[in-house]
Formats: structure tokens, sequence, C-alpha cells
């Protein structure tokens, strides 16, 4: 009984485990895409990132006021997926532009991906959400799908796509924006470039513009799969000094800010930008928040003083701002 016991008891995975082989693939060419790799492997993965890309796109599009304008859009964070940029574009808008730190784009699964656009669905959701014929965009999805690669799909789309790119390379195209939104990056980016991010933000908006990010706020240690840590809180990360997490997560690919929605709305406020709503969620069961305590580095990223059950009070969150 004692052995059948053991056997099934599951081990507990240290944070620091993740963290170590983070900082080694950091270091390599291709340690992003290793890193990425077994989200791939997961069974219906293109299905699953073209709903999620879908659906959370839609969702912040429906959050804007209307009407709006709709000539040229800003994705900060292109990622893996072109889903909401193409999504942006059956909606009707002339241009978008999206941006990456890295480039991560592979048109084989970009066309996997686009082939679950065409679910009755969501072609409904477009077709309500647009006013525009189903069949209408149904044959825009088929155009697309008939692409012979990258640069022809983004072509036909009105997609620019920009790696490794600088605000330099955003400015350069010398455009305002109507809509400015990114899918949770925001958290990846450190705190002296997000603060320049906003303050250009203020710039590049049209006087009607709108900016909405969705943000999510935890300790990505903690995210469910195999190297979850079960035994740490979902914002662990908060008790740590500065120098203490930036060598253990200070990498390119497992960097976050540790910044709560606190810190975002100090940006909004610093850069004359009006919040016009922000929705916080919690999306799982926390834990061991009885015992968090906060380090004086992440205090010290905030202009006011806040309790600490306001760092722990959302998991992500979503920002809708304008030019006051």
């Amino acid at each position: 009984m004692a052995l059948l016991s053991r056997t099934k008891t599951k081990k507990k995975l240290n944070w620091k485990i993740k963290a170590a082989l983070q900082i080694i693939l950091s270091k390599t060419k291709m340690g992003d895409k290793i890193n990425h790799l077994h989200a791939k492997l997961q069974s219906n993965y293109n299905k699953n990132v073209c709903n999620y890309q879908f659906y959370e796109c839609l969702r912040k599009y429906k959050l804007i006021p209307k009407p709006v304008s709709k000539e040229y859009a800003l994705e900060i964070g292109t990622g893996y997926s072109l889903i909401s940029p193409i999504t942006l574009y059956l909606l009707g808008y002339k241009k978008i532009i999206t941006v990456d730190i890295t480039e991560d784009l592979d048109f084989k699964t970009v066309k996997k991906q686009l082939k679950f656009l065409l679910d009755e669905t969501i072609l409904n959701e477009l077709s309500k959400e647009c006013k525009k014929p189903k069949e209408g965009i149904k044959q825009k999805i088929k155009n697309l799908l008939t692409c012979i690669n990258l640069k022809q799909l983004l072509l036909k789309a009105n997609i620019t796509y920009i790696p490794e790119y600088t605000f330099k390379d955003i400015e350069s195209l010398n455009l305002q924006f109507d809509y400015i939104y990114s899918q949770v990056v925001l958290e990846h980016i450190k705190p002296k470039i997000l603060q320049e991010l906003f303050k250009k933000t203020g710039v590049w908006l049209t006087k009607n513009g709108y900016s909405i990010h969705t943000i999510n706020f935890i300790d990505h240690f903690a995210n469910t799969g195999f190297f979850e840590d079960k035994s740490i809180s979902l914002f662990n990360f908060l008790k740590y000094s500065d120098k203490f997490w930036l060598f253990w997560a200070g990498n390119s690919i497992a960097y976050t800010n540790r910044l709560s929605y606190m810190y975002y709305f100090e940006l909004c406020d610093l850069n004359s930008l009006k919040v016009l709503n922000f929705i916080g969620e919690n999306y799982r069961e926390n834990r061991l928040n009885k015992e968090l305590k906060i380090h004086p580095d992440i205090l010290n990223h905030y202009k006011n003083t806040y309790k600490i059950s306001d760092f722990t009070k959302y998991q992500r969150g979503t920002l809708l701002f304008k030019k006051e």
C-alpha cells in the first residue's frame, strides 16, 4: 500500500527549475521557439489559438465607444499569430500595423489558424459586428487562404508586420492611429520602456482614437502546466527584490515587470490619458496570499501608496483610455 501511495503522489516542481531552463534557452538563437514548442504540440493548438485571439480581439473592440473611425490600427506584440490583425481587417480597418520584438510568425501556422475563422459562429459574430453580409466576409477569408506566402497574405489583408521593431520604426510611418491595442503583452515590457510607450501613445492616437490593453498581473511561474509550481501564490514574485528577480527572470523569455493595474492608471495620469474603462478579472482560485509580503523595490515603482490587497486584487485586467 505504501508503494502504491508513493507512485500516485505527484512531485511539486519548484519554479526555479523552469526559470533555470528559460535562462539557458534565452542564450540560444532558437530559445524562444523551443520554449513555445510544448504549447504547439498540444492537440487543437491552432484552433485554440484562433478562438482565443479572435474572441479576445472582438471583446476589446466591442468595448470601444461607437461609431469609431477605422483608418489605422496598431497592435503591440504580434506573437505567433495573425488572427487579431486579420480580425480587424475583417471588421473593416483599412490598415493594420503589427509589431513585435522578435520574428515569430510562420506562414504555415498562420494558414492553419486562419481556416478556423470560417467557423459559422465566428462568421456570424463578424457579420453582426461590422454589419456586412456573412458571405462577403467568408469570401475574404477564403481569398487569404489562397495566398502562397506570408508577404502576399499581409498585402491582401492590408497588414504591415514589423518584427524586431523600435519606436522609431512606428514613428517613421508618420501615421496617427484610431486604435492601439495589445493582448497580455504589457506585463513583459520593462517600466522605463512602458513609460515611453504611454507617452508616445498620446502622440500616436488620433483625437478620437482609443487604446485598449489586456494585461496579466500574476506570477507566470504559477501558470498552469507541466512546470506549474503549486506551492506558490499567484503573486509570489512580489516578495522579491529587483536584483533577485532579474537574476531568475530578467531574460528575454521569462521577464515580467510585476506591475499591477494601479501602475497603468498612474501612467495614464502622467501622460494626460483619460481612463474610460477598466475591467478587472480573477480567473483562477488564489492561494497563500495571506502570507504574501511586498518587497520595497516593488513599492518604489509607484508614485502613490497602496495596500497589499490592491496588488492582489486582480489577476488580469483590460484598460481602455484616450487622449484627454
